[in-house]
């Protein structure tokens, strides 16, 4: 059978608004079906909360050493959250000072110490960096069906590093990365932890652990003006099942981090040996400085940075990470 044009339009037109208040439809309920999320993070010495105001004991292989922490900030990528079948669930990052949506790319900045207060001080350490605010959350919105698993890089990622460092300065891209920038690498520090360390003897020294890709580009470039991912993007991975973000809480265990570092007495001051020279300090070279040294290179020239990305489930021949191998982030 034929049908004449005007009457297939008769027919069709009824078909295509069907459709379109169908999808519109669709759209609604998605919208109308997603609901608030907040995850909360912290740092923790075992079972105690970290601030700026507190001491640690017991670290080192003789367990001689205390820690105070001075500066703890990690980017937070890649997040996502399953369902108890194993289905992701969409989510959506708010817009704010501290989480950046782009087409490169979503991230969220995780500041859990001040520069006012205690260890956090600007002259608590020689070296020290934090920053006023602080940010213990990231908030957003998903498709509220029940959440048990989430996953996510500790890091800022590949293209949206390229796309950032190709087209702003570091104090004129959009917050929050207009900080942590790595001057030396012309790229991102994906965490740093800068702490105070004491002996028994009361010597004093300092501890500086920045994990960052490197190997991204040749000198005299912006990293990865020439290439689209670094050599060792050093990005930790976190997985945490059985997880409910209205009971539980992320935790950065410092006692985890800093395991298995010897904290050796150094000779050559508080922020120790590293290729970078990114400093240069003028110390009483009799005096032992206990030290923690890690700003990403290999282990044959900074030693700390063995332990501290086997801890952080990173390899350290490749820069690739593995999530069952990170024992420093974990569920509270």
């Amino acid at each position: 059978m034929t049908f004449h044009t005007p009457l297939l339009k008769t027919l069709l037109l009824p078909l295509t608004t069907l459709a379109l208040l169908t999808g519109c439809e669709s759209d609604t309920e998605n919208q109308d079906s997603m609901t608030p999320f907040t995850l909360n993070f912290s740092a923790v010495s075992g079972s105690e909360q970290v601030s700026c105001d507190s001491t640690f004991m017991g670290f080192g292989h003789e367990g001689h050493y205390s820690v105070s922490v001075s500066d703890l900030r990690f980017y937070v990528s890649n997040l996502a959250f399953y369902d108890q079948y194993g289905e992701m669930i969409e989510v959506n990052l708010d817009d704010s000072d501290f989480q950046l949506n782009h087409e490169k790319g979503s991230v969220a900045l995780v500041d859990l110490t001040s520069n006012s207060s205690g260890s956090c001080a600007n002259d608590a350490i020689q070296y020290a960096e934090g920053t006023a605010r602080t940010n213990s959350m990231i908030t957003g919105m998903m498709m509220d069906t029940g959440i048990s698993k989430v996953t996510f890089d500790i890091g800022v990622p590949q293209s949206l590093m390229k796309e950032i460092i190709g087209t702003s300065s570091a104090e004129d891209a959009p917050s929050p990365l207009n900080e942590m920038y790595w001057s030396w690498a012309s790229g991102y520090r994906h965490l740093v932890m800068n702490f105070a360390i004491e002996n028994m003897s009361g010597h004093k020294g300092e501890g500086y652990l920045h994990i960052g890709s490197r190997g991204c580009g040749s000198d005299g470039l912006l990293a990865l003006e020439n290439k689209d991912s670094c050599d060792f993007i050093n990005t930790p991975k976190v997985e945490l099942n059985n997880f409910d973000p209205t009971v539980n809480t992320i935790a950065l265990d410092i006692n985890a981090l800093l395991a298995d570092l010897p904290f050796t007495a150094s000779m050559s001051g508080g922020h120790g040996s590293h290729s970078e020279n990114e400093h240069s300090e003028n110390t009483d070279m009799m005096t032992p400085m206990p030290s923690v040294t890690c700003h990403s290179a290999a282990p044959s020239m900074q030693p700390d940075c063995g332990s501290i990305f086997a801890n952080l489930g990173l390899n350290t021949d490749d820069g690739s990470a593995t999530a069952a191998s990170n024992s420093v982030v974990v569920s509270q």
